[in-house]
């Protein structure tokens, strides 16, 4: 850790215990002026005027400090907790700490493949060397029980389209992969994954034998992509009649551990013509020896991803958060989480407020719906969802402490743990598809998805209708109960705006207030007016059309849900603040809203980068000008997209 980064988790560590609700908001006010770069005008490029100077061109990650501050309490708890101080889930608590003891023992190690690959479990090992009866479904379900996925085709346990409690197999076509572009790139894998110590002739032609492999299967995916495939519920018995190029019977046998799976198990089914070619195209394979070693050159690669990049006591909370999200965020929530009772009062105050002002956007209707649509998205708004962290609602100890009861994590072998640990999560997602006719327990429902990196970000679930905040986020710099109201309704009220807006794009209107697909939504999307608000927010390029106009219509819901709708700043009555005495409310209220953005900027992943979001956002909001007293010399202005909010 970096000295600076060091210093600044330092300070706000003891903020948080020694500093009183004015001594927060001071510090939340010299960061902002400490950030601005006044050379630069707010009007022509917002996004540098309010972050241009922070920490003076050094850098730091704001998701970083709080992931540290989370790794740094877990591993003291990890570390050092006694058999007497676990009240609550001991064996549960004794599991976790185990797998971190091992893990956290070779800190001074940096994983290697083949560390890895020498650990691999027995029927993974069998199922590779095996030279009898060769088939690649069940290779290919043996490697995805261990958390292989997306090589021939992806298969996920989630939950039906047009119905969200119940339980199904999801199959369709894997995603576009650039891993393998060329023999050489192979041979570079080879080496990296320590397959081979040395290329020779023979490592050449298997190389090149497997780029035409590779090369056959995206070729074969090239051709059937949609951006909407057909999406057919079937049983398992409808998908080999339908599907017969594959063995699904032998597939889903191994997959769910099981003699017969059940010929009425639910399944749904898209890219169907893909998967009749990739059927065919795979059985009349001639080498099936050259199919494993390519499943194996997947599973390296799916190892190198997934594994921790070292086995540092920090990188090892993380890794376990993301793989255990179930025990890790149980201990921090019963053992380092204090705040619950007050947060949940908090949020839930700004959540509401947000959803008021949503509901009096749709009373103006500016989209101009019918009745029936306006009940529709009524009723989502209603039936939203505040979530505090991804555990299940379930309360008693015994659920927890029996939840990893199949887990045997040592303190001693990391890489035995780990494949343990893959397998277990694998496991515990398919279990329910087995439960004829069984309804999701949403009681003990959480998110336990196929990730690398825990989330560390607020999230919205479709399916779910609920927008969960991370525990790990409700820290400073991001958030704390003793803040002033204006810090934070610009931030996390702008975070939590930014998610509900979520459920009312291109994507999330598709889904009803139960969390299903519906022909209704469909019907919404193709409103001329609804398709208006979408290419006004693609007049600039955008990695991503659902994130832009969450943050549009994000800022734009938290800055009237604060303020008022059409409400006009120098109509709002100004209280000094002790710890501010230069800006205007609305004023704080943008820069503080900036300041979450402010720092490093990391490779944006289905985001624009920080500040096209910051810039776009506050171009599209109509205050804006009047706010900073901006000319049209200094901004332009192009029409504002506003989707739900009133003219």
């Amino acid at each position: 850790m970096g000295c600076l980064k060091l210093l600044v988790l330092m300070l706000l560590m003891n903020s948080q215990v020694n500093c009183d609700p004015e001594d927060i908001n001071m510090g939340s006010a010299r960061n902002i002026h400490s950030s601005l770069k006044r050379d630069v005008s707010p009007c022509s490029n917002f996004w540098a005027y309010a972050c241009g100077n922070w920490q003076r061109g050094h850098f730091v990650d704001n998701f970083e400090i709080v992931e540290d501050k989370y790794a740094h309490e877990m591993e003291r708890l990890l570390r050092g907790m006694e058999s007497n101080e676990l009240e609550m889930a001991p064996r549960l608590v004794q599991q976790m700490q185990n797998y971190f003891a091992a893990c956290s023992r070779q800190e001074h190690l940096h994983p290697k493949m083949e560390n890895y690959l020498q650990e691999l479990p027995r029927d993974v090992v069998t199922t590779l060397s095996s030279e009898i009866n060769y088939k690649w479904e069940l290779v290919t379900a043996t490697l995805r029980k261990f958390g292989l996925n997306g090589v021939y085709f992806t298969e996920l346990a989630d939950v039906a389209f047009n119905d969200s409690l119940v339980h199904v197999a999801q199959i369709r076509m894997p995603p576009q992969h650039a891993y393998f572009q060329s023999k050489f790139k192979i041979l570079d894998h080879m080496l990296e994954f320590g397959l081979f110590q040395s290329i020779s002739r023979a490592e050449h032609r298997i190389a090149e034998d497997l780029y035409g492999l590779d090369l056959q299967l995206n070729n074969l995916s090239a051709k059937h992509r949609s951006a909407e495939p057909v999406v057919f519920a079937w049983s398992l018995n409808d998908l080999k009649i339908q599907i017969p190029q594959i063995d699904w019977q032998t597939y889903f046998n191994e997959l769910l551990g099981t003699d017969e799976a059940p010929s009425n198990l639910r399944v749904e089914v898209s890219d169907v013509e893909y998967l009749r070619e990739l059927g065919a195209l795979l059985t009349r394979y001639s080498n099936a020896h050259m199919l494993k070693v390519y499943l194996l050159m997947r599973l390296c690669r799916f190892v190198s991803e997934a594994s921790p990049p070292d086995l540092a006591p920090a990188t090892c909370v993380h890794h376990m958060l993301a793989l255990l999200p179930l025990g890790m965020n149980y201990i921090y929530d019963r053992y380092v989480y204090k705040t619950r009772e007050q947060d949940t009062r908090l949020l839930a105050d700004i959540f509401e407020a947000l959803r008021t002002t949503f509901r009096n956007y749709l009373q103006v209707n500016r989209l101009e719906l019918t009745r029936t649509h306006l009940t529709y998205v009524r009723a989502k708004l209603d039936a939203m969802q505040l979530k505090l962290g991804n555990l299940p609602a379930e309360t008693e100890p015994a659920f927890y402490d029996n939840y990893y009861g199949s887990a045997n994590f040592t303190d001693s072998t990391f890489y035995h743990n780990y494949w343990q640990a893959l397998r277990l999560r694998t496991f515990l997602q398919h279990q329910p598809l087995l439960q004829q006719d069984a309804k999701m327990q949403l009681n003990r429902y959480y998110v336990n998805d196929d990730v690398f990196k825990a989330r560390s970000a607020p999230y919205f679930e479709h399916e779910r209708n609920t927008l969960t905040i991370p525990l790990i986020f409700l820290q400073l710099p991001f958030f704390d109960q003793q803040q002033h109201p204006i810090f934070q309704q610009s931030l996390i009220g702008f975070i939590l705006a930014h998610e509900i807006n979520h459920a009312f794009e291109q994507e999330g209107i598709l889904y009803n207030a139960l969390g299903n697909e519906t022909p209704m939504g469909l019907e919404i999307r193709e409103q001329r007016s609804f398709k208006s608000a979408l290419e006004c927010a693609q007049q600039s390029p955008t990695s991503s059309l659902k994130e832009r106009l969450a943050d549009i219509n994000g800022l734009q819901l938290a800055y009237d849900a604060f303020f008022g709708i059409g409400s006009a700043s120098e109509q709002y009555e100004y209280r000094p603040y002790a710890f501010e005495n230069e800006f205007l409310a609305p004023q704080l209220f943008y820069l503080n809203f900036a300041q979450f953005f402010c720092g490093k900027l990391p490779p944006a992943i289905a985001h624009d980068a920080d500040d096209v979001r910051v810039n776009v956002a506050v171009d599209n909001m109509r205050q804006f000008v009047r706010d900073f007293n901006c000319t049209s010399s200094e901004q332009p202005q192009p029409p504002k997209c506003e989707m739900w909010r009133p003219r």
